[in-house]
């Protein structure tokens, strides 16, 4: 992914690309801390993601945030002189109906059982959270160290009893069916972050779209996968403004290397010699050898590295196309996020084969656009991943003039 970080990137250096939305999807702790890591501020959050860094309040810099949820807004602070201790205040609890503050030990930061954790403090809170604007909290510390806060203009606590003397770090997250978007985060690069634990989880994405439709409705969406090691920026503009300007397609794709559908039709036009194998035609688009076998993947990679032009042309400009594709990298119109509140499942069907057939409009490949995915899961056993990522990085270093 950092070899995908640094095209990216350069596409928005060019004026390419506006903004990146990276959604962490990540299957465990290390990639999601390597995610927080490298990528801007978060912006949303799933109401069962745990608590995110947010920033610091001391006794001459207040802690601000907007925040759009409905329901349990969870605030950590971490006192600086106490870190094996955090003050937990939850706004809108029970229904946006109460609000408490609790006393724990920093360890159940990433825990979120709180059947021990008695409040030392709670207040009658009656729609303290608006689910019609973003809510605009304000952490403070006075002088003596007592921390107070307020929500939209009103004053929800001051707590006298606890002393913040060198201020606290604060921590949110959101809980019990109340996703948190942060909305003053517009920062180019941003994360977005899916509950954990969610077989099949992209559904959460393109439903937080399809739910933001009127500020999206003029965008047009890349979508790739994380494991996208080399893009044509030569090609990239041509590839947005073909489908800017064909919006009767509902999805377009890239010309992908090790992508089985692009494979055929890669081979189709002569760009693929029989020396590699032979790139059948996927039965309705899906599987196939190609998705299967990794000796086949690798021979495939080198041979495209090998390539001095780094293009595998298809046999026309555009291919339209009917049955099922790998989604390793499309685009769509933001008008069409309207059709994306997708149920958790299949999103690669969904996209490709049943909304095509519902709106009756197929999708598209354009041939002067190529990216290369490196795997598929199939063959990820067999793919030289060290071997190809280290050739593919030095492409992209030799591209980019890094």
């Amino acid at each position: 992914m950092k070899i995908l970080d640094s095209y990216v990137r350069q596409a928005m250096a060019q004026g390419l690309i506006d903004e990146w939305h990276i959604w962490d999807f990540t299957r465990s702790q290390a990639d999601h801390e390597w995610v927080t890591r490298e990528f801007g501020p978060v912006r949303y959050m799933g109401d069962n993601v745990g608590y995110q860094h947010r920033g610091r309040v001391t006794k001459t810099a207040a802690s601000r945030m907007s925040a759009r949820i409905t329901n349990d807004l969870h605030i950590a602070l971490v006192p600086r002189h106490d870190p094996a201790t955090f003050y937990e205040i939850v706004i809108g609890g029970w229904g946006n109906a109460q609000s408490v503050l609790r006393k724990l030990p920093s360890e159940q930061l990433k825990d979120f059982d709180r059947s021990k954790g008695q409040p030392i403090w709670a207040r009658s809170t009656p729609g303290v959270l608006s689910p019609g604007r973003s809510n605009e909290v304000v952490v403070n510390i006075d002088g003596d160290g007592v921390p107070d806060m307020m929500v939209n203009g009103v004053t929800v606590g001051r707590w006298p009893d606890i002393v913040l003397p060198e201020g606290a770090e604060v921590m949110v997250r959101g809980g019990w069916g109340g996703d948190l978007e942060l909305t003053d985060a517009h920062a180019p690069v941003r994360r977005y972050i899916g509950n954990p634990g969610e077989n099949m989880p992209y559904f959460q994405a393109y439903q937080y779209y399809a739910r933001r439709l009127p500020d999206f409705a003029e965008a047009l969406f890349l979508k790739c996968d994380d494991d996208i090691v080399y893009v044509d920026l030569d090609g990239l503009n041509g590839f947005i403004e073909y489908r800017r300007k064909n919006p009767h397609y509902f999805v377009i794709s890239a010309n992908v290397v090790n992508n089985g559908v692009c494979a055929y039709f890669q081979q189709v036009s002569g760009a693929l010699p029989a020396s590699l194998g032979h790139f059948e035609r996927p039965p309705g688009g899906f599987g196939g050898t190609l998705w299967t076998d990794p000796d086949k993947a690798n021979n495939l990679h080198d041979f495209f590295l090998a390539s001095s032009t780094k293009e595998f042309p298809l046999p026309s400009k555009v291919v339209d196309w009917q049955e099922r594709q790998s989604i390793n990298f499309i685009a769509w119109l933001g008008r069409d996020v309207q059709h994306m509140a997708l149920a958790k499942g299949d999103d690669e069907k969904m996209l490709t084969v049943d909304l095509p057939a519902f709106l009756e409009r197929p999708t598209a490949i354009y041939s002067d656009f190529t990216v290369s995915h490196l795997s598929f899961g199939p063959q990820e056993k067999g793919v030289d991943v060290n071997r190809l990522i280290a050739a593919y990085d030095a492409v992209m270093r030799e591209k980019l003039s890094l």
